[in-house]
């Protein structure tokens, strides 16, 4: 078997060959998804062969340095490794891409090829067909492992309680000036002036979710992640960010950043009954699946994610227009949200 690549620039005839186990006696690759995310490369490669699949895709770490020592950090190549070989295999209530190979030295996936599906798109923002589905994803993948008992042993996939979820109270000093010269004058004022006042309060916060049963997180539960296929059907794909924590935590990035601002204010009640309904469906007890519960939850992370964006300003590119286009529509929508829902009373910011 050929050397595993490190590069898509690596991929070599003779490393496909044995990963798919056969001949390739050509390939021709494609380098994808350039500007949507920063922590890997992703490349489709179609395969001149007998006996496989006309193209597959392969997945690898960020060649740059800084995305590397970040990904390093959070054990994202790790973490999405391990959920193929340990938990894709038990997960019963979602569609996911099929594994062909995952391996470690280097971090290295070989996925199957989604095409015709073709993603969502999160700065245009969903359908309200889209909407819905993706709710209907969340709710039953999030009853499936509500509480399972296989969670604690996923000790390698962080919850509420790793050391990285309260960074951003350290990250926050560093980023808030340079957000506040990109976006202040774009935003309510008084949901700068709560992300001040949040800051402090956010480890204490964290714990107040302490009595929630966990359940599988997605992590990065935005449109980018999420094929759509012409028979409504969605295949979730990326889970360097798997975690265990609340089910409101993939709800909040999908409603709270993915809906654009009018699409959201239609549609909220909607989503969120919808998603108590299939949460009840799923076997969660009605006081899981409690809508003023839910809608706390949603109001409070929001709040959490326009926070967040101090750290995230760090590593935009300003170069990359549709890097920094994403980030603008996630930062407009999350502050919006966090508006329109009194986020800051709610914590009791206000005073």
């Amino acid at each position: 078997m050929g050397a595993a690549p490190r590069d898509v620039s690596d991929i070599s005839a003779e490393w496909l060959a044995g990963v798919m186990g056969c001949r390739v006696d050509d390939f021709d690759v494609e380098v994808i998804g350039a500007g949507i995310g920063f922590m890997g490369q992703l490349a489709r490669v179609r395969l001149v062969a007998r006996d496989v699949p006309a193209s597959l895709v392969v997945k690898m770490p960020s060649s740059d340095p800084g995305a590397q020592m970040i990904g390093g950090m959070m054990r994202v190549w790790e973490r999405e490794h391990r959920f193929y070989m340990e938990v894709a295999p038990r997960v019963r209530s979602v569609r996911l891409p099929h594994c062909i190979h995952s391996g470690t030295d280097p971090f290295v996936l070989v996925l199957e090829d989604l095409s015709p599906a073709a993603p969502g798109d999160q700065v245009v923002g969903p359908t309200p067909e889209q909407a819905r589905t993706v709710i209907d994803t969340a709710a039953a993948l999030h009853a499936e492992w509500m509480n399972h008992p296989a969670l604690a042993s996923l000790d390698w996939m962080p919850d509420l309680n790793d050391p990285s979820t309260g960074i951003i109270a350290q990250l926050f000093p560093v980023g808030w000036p340079t957000f506040l010269a990109r976006y202040a004058d774009s935003l309510p004022e008084r949901v700068l002036r709560w992300c001040e006042a949040f800051v402090p309060r956010i480890v204490d916060w964290i714990h107040t979710y302490d009595d929630w049963p966990t359940t599988l997180i997605h992590g990065d539960f935005r449109l980018d992640n999420m094929f759509f296929d012409d028979r409504g059907g969605m295949t979730l794909i990326d889970w360097q960010l798997a975690m265990r924590a609340p089910s409101t935590t993939d709800l909040v990035y999908f409603i709270g950043t993915n809906l654009p601002t009018d699409t959201r204010r239609a549609m909220t009640d909607e989503l969120i009954d919808r998603y108590c309904e299939g949460l009840r469906r799923g076997g969660v007890h009605a006081e899981w699946a409690d809508r003023e519960r839910i809608m706390r939850g949603l109001t409070e992370g929001v709040l959490f994610y326009c926070t967040s964006f101090a750290a995230s300003i760090l590593s935009l590119d300003q170069a990359n227009e549709r890097g920094a286009a994403l980030m603008d529509s996630l930062v407009r929508r999350a502050f919006s949200a966090a508006d329109d829902l009194d986020a800051g009373a709610l914590l009791g910011l206000d005073g």
